[in-house]
């Protein structure tokens, strides 16, 4: 009886060890042991305890170590000579080898017995006890980790057992030449015991003999959840079922098994990201390609496992575990991961708490606002331009490539074109329809974002409508509807989301990747935001802590989708503030006071009350005094919340608010966009939506935490905060604003009718200005479009007309100066030449200008009159014109950046899927944010199950707006008490 005993550097692991083979009640001959880079402290300890001491400098792998230790033996003498596997974070109970040698006795065909594992300090806990495999060749523990209940005593024979605490015969661990070096410190004792059950010998269980372990990382891979152990744990399991797979393969079909390797890594590579663990898919390609170069040694494997066998496979086949029994097992783990007791989330109450109401009467108040846009197919006026006539041509316009905006340019699309064609998609058969949907639905959208974002801070239903309603009506959402910005409304809708999602991003892949998208999106929509957002997300890094790689993706999307218009505007062109340039059609800044940035206003006249007040009758002093008075009652809510319970919480919003506002202040300052030869500053409203959002939770939080006693602020702040916004509201019903139903067409029919059969045919558009100069613009096909539009050209970044050719043609074409211009015109590829009417109240010099462009082109023989329009006077070339053919591009960058950008997104797109997994673990946690007092938002779920089994901590959890679509789920929220971190731990006695 030898006891092989492999020792690295745990002084009081060895000793244990040493000490419980001096107990055992059957002696044991001779101990070599295997020492592993160990320290003088060991090997001291060692002299004298043992009869063999076999040092290695290297960190080998369990069973490389016992082979080393091993070959240093006599040859066995006959059958009754044995090897005891042990190391030192394995303790032997004292009966542990007298139980295992009976087993022997009753079982003279056995090769290998193996013990029962516990826990070492708990030995109440089972650790392990035999393994098996799947049809698929999968390895399956029969247990690890659960209460011992005697519940296993009664196995006998399994298909295989760890190697720790197995004892073995000496005569088949030479003919079968012991463990593949290839394997450990995963599969290395189910690999020996199946090459031993084909030399016709069997594999039993000595259930009395418990042998305790401690996963020090020996006969193992290190219990830990740390990540770096996760993604080496992952490794080597892979590795040993891929080696094994080749190993037991056919000849036959072994060369096909072999080409696999590498594409199914790449298959379940996106089973994992599905399964919410893209931090495991480093480890898989690492496996494969590990085994597909060769580093496991195959063919030597196959060649030891062909010189033993005697017997065939079908001898395993009812040792295995079926597909049906895996499956069976599966769902009984899902049950019992579930205490007797425990804990779940309580219902959303959405119908039952008046959200649906509140929801409803928010889509009666869209449709009665927006009621005439209802048979409308297009939207036009403000920033608001119908799309292309096809998702084909939309998603064409996405990524870098040549853009046909004058007379063409290679170039980056901004962001904002993902999103539009993301919109367009939705309404494919008429994709500028899909602007109308987004006006009618705006308010009801909001509705819903921000009651769902308000679940993270409360339980109470009545907090929840509160912030729908205030986030609603904010300000400077419905100025953004009334000036027709469809980016700041895409904004302010996605805003609660991302809140939503990103508060919890730590602790799930699913809430990370959501987190990400939604932050792509609405950065393409509000690039303003980007500084702010950038921050949020360098605070939420920081708090992370151990689970920063989840937040660390949050940006991925982000940067494939700005990278190409990054390197153009900013790295080569040096322009970096034009890239927080407001995307879409250039509309123009109104001027705007520091007070009304604080009112939450974009523009003056606080937030359309002036304006009242005129139609009222009314002097401008009730204005100035009411709206401060109904605003106030929020903001003080607001401010309350840094007294009272979650106070942390209303720090954080209070920071997002004044994030928000130094936004907004920043954007009044910042000049980088161009309409026609005017510059105008970026749009403060995005900015003043995430101060808006920061107010509103901050509101929400401190009337949670007054308990009963916040529902009558709440009530008063939800009334003063609605009245706030009646001017506003009423914007557009009292025939205020800028949006308008619209035909679809931007330049006049018969242009529209002529650019049908050739898309690149040119139409100047001549605009006077105020100061007596003109505005030439070259249009490409049926006039502008949202999804063209580009701010390298509106932010200056391009120049349109380098040359000043254009300039020269226009001049000459509006003065009387007896030049030819029809072969300019066909050069340029411009058949049809518009003048921009002007206003009634237009300057002396800009009727001067027109009047004089009319007659010096009515007097051009090159060019002829076709009549008055919607657009202007038309006019058009008399010669036969072509379009101009769109460039070719054709560059490694372009791909690099499309398939970055696509990868990214499909990534993000499959981790943010919810999975059933991800919604039972949900339920299982508050589903509110910071700390809570015990039980809060819980409910106890009743059971039938009398094991205690806890779910799994590492389970991943999914944000609450999956509650609402196909495959609902909702994220982990922190645990009853503790934050983030403490909130992923096992409770006491559970599972971990």
């Amino acid at each position: 009886m030898t006891a092989l005993v492999v020792v690295n550097r745990d002084v009081d692991h060895v000793r244990r060890t040493l000490a419980a083979l001096e107990r055992q009640t059957h002696p044991v001959d001779s101990i070599v042991a295997i020492a592993l880079d160990a320290p003088d402290e060991v090997t001291s300890l060692l002299d004298g305890a043992v009869d063999r001491i076999v040092t290695s400098a290297e960190s080998l792998t369990f069973g490389r170590a016992v082979n080393a230790g091993e070959k240093t033996l006599e040859d066995p003498r006959g059958e009754d000579d044995f090897l005891w596997l042990l190391a030192q974070d394995t303790a032997p109970e004292p009966r542990a080898l007298e139980v295992l040698l009976a087993r022997f006795e009753t079982s003279p065909s056995a090769a290998v017995a193996g013990p029962k594992l516990v826990d070492w300090n708990d030995p109440s806990r089972l650790r392990g006890i035999g393994e098996t495999v799947t049809t698929s060749g999968q390895t399956v523990a029969y247990v690890d980790d659960q209460l011992d209940q005697g519940q296993y005593d009664t196995l006998s024979d399994v298909l295989a057992v760890g190697g720790a605490g197995m004892l073995v015969r000496h005569v088949v661990w030479r003919e079968v030449e012991g463990m593949d070096p290839a394997l450990g410190p995963i599969d290395d004792g189910l690999d020996f015991c199946i090459r031993a059950r084909l030399t016709g010998r069997r594999v039993v269980l000595a259930p009395g003999a418990v042998v305790a372990i401690a996963g020090d990382g020996i006969t193992g891979v290190p219990r830990s959840r740390r990540w770096t152990v996760k993604q080496r744990r992952a490794r080597y399991t892979r590795t040993a079922e891929l080696h094994r797979r080749l190993v037991y393969a056919k000849p036959i079909a072994l060369p096909f098994l072999w080409v696999s390797l590498i594409p199914l890594a790449l298959f379940r590579s996106v089973w994992l990201l599905i399964r919410k663990q893209p931090e495991l898919i480093a480890a898989e390609f690492r496996a494969a390609t590990w085994v597909t170069v060769g580093g496991t040694h195959v063919p030597a494997a196959r060649a030891r496992l062909a010189q033993a066998k005697s017997v065939s496979w079908s001898a395993l086949a009812g040792l295995k575990i079926s597909r049906r029994e895996m499956a069976r097992r599966k769902r009984l783990e899902r049950d019992e991961a579930v205490p007797l007791g425990a804990a779940e989330r309580t219902d959303l109450r959405f119908f039952s708490g008046g959200g649906a109401w509140i929801a409803l009467a928010s889509l009666l108040a869209g449709a009665i606002l927006f009621i005439r846009f209802v048979p409308a197919t297009t939207l036009g006026g403000g920033g608001l331009l119908p799309l292309s006539g096809s998702a084909v041509e939309l998603w064409q316009n996405v990524g870098y490539g040549w853009r046909s905006v004058g007379d063409g340019f290679v170039g980056a699309a901004d962001p904002f074109a993902v999103v539009v064609a993301i919109l367009g998609t939705l309404t494919f058969w008429q994709p500028s329809y899909s602007l109308v949907l987004l006006w009618i639905l705006a308010l009801p959208l909001a509705t819903l974002t921000a009651w769902f974002a308000a679940t993270r801070l409360t339980e109470r239903s009545g907090l929840r409508n509160l912030a729908a309603i205030v986030w609603t009506l904010a300000p400077t959402f419905l100025i953004a509807l009334a000036d027709g910005r469809p980016a700041a409304v895409i904004a302010h809708i996605l805003l609660p989301l991302l809140f939503s999602a990103g508060c919890v991003a730590a602790r799930s892949w699913g809430a990370a990747a959501a987190a990400s998208l939604l932050l792509a999106i609405i950065a393409a929509c509000s690039p303003s935001l980007l500084p702010a957002l950038l921050v949020l997300w360098v605070v939420a890094l920081i708090a992370a802590r151990a689970r920063f790689g989840r937040v660390l993706f949050i940006p991925a999307p982000l940067i494939a989708l700005f990278g190409p218009l990054v390197w153009q505007q900013g790295i080569v062109g040096g322009r970096w503030f034009a890239l927080l340039a407001d995307p879409g059609k250039p509309l123009a800044s109104p001027d705007v006071t520091v007070t009304d940035l604080l009112l939450g206003s974009p523009q003056s006249g606080g937030g359309g009350w002036n304006t009242l007040m005129d139609t009222m009758g009314l002097p401008p002093l009730v204005a100035t005094i009411a709206v401060p008075v109904l605003l106030a009652p929020l903001v003080l809510v607001a401010l309350a919340g840094l007294f009272v319970r979650g106070m942390s919480r209303t720090v954080v919003l209070w920071g997002v608010a004044l994030l928000g506002f130094a936004t907004a202040l920043l954007a009044t300052h910042i000049a980088v966009t161009f309409i026609e030869a005017e510059a105008t500053t970026v749009w403060p409203g995005v900015g003043l939506s995430l101060m808006w959002l920061g107010i509103t939770g901050a509101a929400v939080n401190a009337c949670d935490g007054l308990r009963a006693r916040g529902s009558i602020p709440a009530l008063v702040a939800g009334v003063t905060a609605a009245a706030f916004a009646v001017p506003a509201l009423l914007i557009v019903p009292m025939g205020g604003g800028s949006v308008v139903s619209s035909d679809g067409r931007t330049l006049p029919a018969y242009v529209t009718a002529a650019a049908s059969n050739d898309p690149g045919l040119g139409t100047l558009r001549i605009t006077p200005q105020p100061d007596g100069s003109i505005v030439a613009t070259v249009l490409r096909g049926s006039g502008e479009r949202l999804d063209t539009q580009s701010t390298l050209v509106s932010t200056g970044a391009l120049v349109a007309d380098p040359e000043g050719e254009l300039a020269e043609l226009t001049g000459n074409m509006v003065s009387v100066s007896g030049r030819d211009v029809g072969e300019d015109l066909v050069n340029r590829g411009i058949e049809f030449i518009v003048l921009a009417p002007v206003s009634d109240d237009a300057s002396e010099e800009a009727v001067a200008v027109s009047d004089r462009a009319r007659t010096s082109l009515d007097a051009n023989a090159e060019i002829e009159n076709v009549g008055d329009t919607d657009s202007g006077l038309l006019w058009r070339a008399v010669d036969e014109v072509e379009g101009v053919e769109p460039g070719e591009v054709r560059t490694v960058g372009t791909t690099l950046s499309l398939a970055a950008l696509v990868l990214v997104t499909l990534v993000a797109l499959l981790v943010a899927i919810p999975t059933g997994s991800s919604r039972e673990a949900a339920r299982m946690s508050p589903r509110t944010v910071g700390k809570r007092p015990a039980g809060e938002g819980m409910a106890i779920r009743e059971g039938t199950d009398d094991q205690d089994f806890l779910a799994d901590p590492d389970a991943e959890a999914e944000p609450d707006w999956a509650d609402v679509v196909s495959l609902p789920g909702e994220d982990d929220g922190p645990g009853a008490v503790p934050d983030e971190d403490e909130s992923s731990e096992p409770a006491e006695g559970g599972r971990s």
